[in-house]
């Protein structure tokens, strides 16, 4: 039996989110062990589900965040986390380092992405000025071969991750930037949940990715048509309308060009006078 759907930005993290949750490894990690999650929307999602908590707002839970048609960074001052570290299903007062220093085997690592391609592998952009997230962890969870766990969803999609982290080269290879100056990570090690590996974990179906995008809020959204046994196909209409069809969209949090810190945006300090058209026609003049 075969179904199609189309599931906006929102929604696909939503079901990604329910998917990692469920994983065994996931589960064991809560129970057991340290389950670290980075920052990040889906990462927000994932702690939505883990904790039961639709307050937090994932809009508020990222720093580098594509947004109102450009790379940037959220102001600090604007962040609102969730807890990212826990020890047996409690939250932690410790950074994601800590966590991995107090060494256990069934700790599970949680990192989202800014792109994937089919040959599994994933691009972490970075505009930090020390590199972010991704080399404080990588070197323990590689060498100790734990669990990294990437939730991301198939609007980000490439060809090849290797070949758009060389396209990208870093800032000092950028010389006009429109948003955040920035380079990638290719990460080959992790292991990915689009909305495939989501849908086989949870209903043991085969999807296949048949279009993208759309418009009138479809921006963003994936159409999958999934096979498999009809009572398992029927199970995943039923909770797909029930649990994940009609999630809000993820709200923006640009950041302010005045007190920006990327010399090399074009938009670098700039007063909302000094920002161009387009951006007052989008009401982003901070």
């Amino acid at each position: 039996m075969k179904t199609v759907f189309t599931l906006t930005s929102a929604e696909s993290r939503r079901l990604i989110a329910k998917a990692v949750v469920s994983m065994p490894e996931v589960q064991k990690a809560w129970k057991d062990a340290y389950l670290l999650l980075a920052g990040g929307t889906t990462n927000a999602f994932i702690a939505q589900e883990l904790l039961n908590v639709r307050s937090i707002e994932p809009g508020l839970c990222t720093a580098g965040i594509s947004t109102d048609g450009l790379l940037c960074v959220t102001a600090p001052e604007s962040r609102k986390s969730f807890p990212n570290v826990f020890l047996k299903g409690e939250p932690q007062d410790k950074t994601l380092t800590e966590g991995l220093n107090d060494f256990n085997p069934d700790t599970v690592v949680i990192k989202g992405a800014n792109a994937v391609d089919m040959q599994g592998y994933v691009g972490v952009i970075t505009a930090g000025f020390d590199g972010g997230t991704v080399p404080r962890i990588i070197g323990t969870v590689t060498s100790k071969g734990l669990l990294l766990i990437t939730p991301v969803g198939l609007e980000k999609l490439v060809p090849s991750v290797q070949a758009s982290a060389r396209a990208l080269g870093g800032a000092t290879h950028i010389d006009y930037s429109l948003g955040a100056d920035c380079g990638m990570y290719c990460l080959g090690t992790t292991r990915v949940v689009t909305e495939i590996e989501a849908i086989r974990q949870l209903f043991d179906c085969e999807a296949h990715l048949v279009c993208c995008g759309g418009i009138g809020g479809n921006e963003g959204a994936v159409t999958l048509a999934v096979d498999g046994e009809e009572e398992k196909i029927k199970a995943l209409v039923d909770y797909l309308e029930s649990e994940i069809k009609g999630e809000p969209p993820v709200k923006g949090n640009k950041g302010t060009c005045e007190t920006c810190r990327y010399r090399f945006c074009r938009y670098y300090q700039k007063k909302s006078e000094e920002l161009p058209a387009w951006m007052k026609k989008k009401g982003i003049e901070k």
